[in-house]
């Protein structure tokens, strides 16, 4: 596990097979102000991951924060047992088999804002956490540049195909499938109100400073309607 920002923030890396290509999957791990943390986009735990995970402190949550990003709830819940989960909407409809509870912006008030984004196909709720000041995302936006690390061949040309090398871009279900851009321009310009500079991403590279510029450019199709 790697500290993003010590003391407050931690992410781990997991390979994560897709359409035949590998990429890295991304979990962050998030202090709250009792000291205990939140595991957020679980990856699979093994001993020592859940080992390392407990001595940022006592486990509070896990959350799923999309109808895309569950495939690991499971492993998090055995590590964790009795530890609730929050989940976005969508994923308690594909996941019948997890015990789930609603993420709503009721359950750190005054740590971590929320606002939700996306469709029927990809749907995330972002946070943001406010002692940071960081945005903490899945598919909001992915980030592959030529030094990016866990792609294979077949990922790197896939990337290529869908115009997102060296260019930050919403993942392709949010960019191509999101048909109500006027909610989409609200989540965004929610987003943009907050104080922030980092954002972790699940995909490719996070951004330690920066990051509002890269939102910004990455959702331009909805923010001035530019085409790209």
């Amino acid at each position: 596990m790697r500290a993003f920002v010590p003391g407050q923030l931690y992410v781990h890396e997991h390979p994560l097979r897709l359409g035949g290509g590998t990429l890295l999957t991304r979990m962050t791990v998030f202090k709250l102000a009792d000291g205990g943390v939140v595991i957020h986009s679980p990856v699979p735990f093994d001993d020592a991951l859940r080992a390392e995970t407990e001595r940022l402190g006592v486990v509070r949550a896990i959350v799923a924060p999309s109808n895309c990003h569950h495939l690991f709830v499971a492993d998090a819940q055995r590590a964790f047992p009795g530890v609730p989960t929050y989940a976005a909407p969508g994923v308690a409809d594909k996941r019948p088999d997890l015990a789930l509870e609603p993420l709503t912006d009721r359950r750190w008030p005054g740590e971590i804002d929320q606002v939700e984004i996306g469709n029927r196909i990809m749907r995330e709720v972002v946070l943001f956490h406010r002692a940071s000041r960081t945005v903490i995302a899945v598919d909001l936006v992915e980030h592959f540049r030529d030094e990016t690390p866990g792609l294979d061949r077949l990922m790197r040309v896939y990337i290529k195909v869908m115009l997102m090398w060296n260019k930050p871009r919403p993942a392709p279900e949010l960019r191509w499938m999101t048909r109500d851009r006027a909610a989409a321009r609200r989540a965004l310009d929610h987003i943009l109100e907050w104080d922030f500079d980092r954002m972790i991403v699940a995909h490719g590279e996070s951004f330690e400073h920066g990051a509002k510029d890269a939102l910004r450019d990455a959702w331009r199709f909805i923010l001035d309607g530019t085409r790209h």
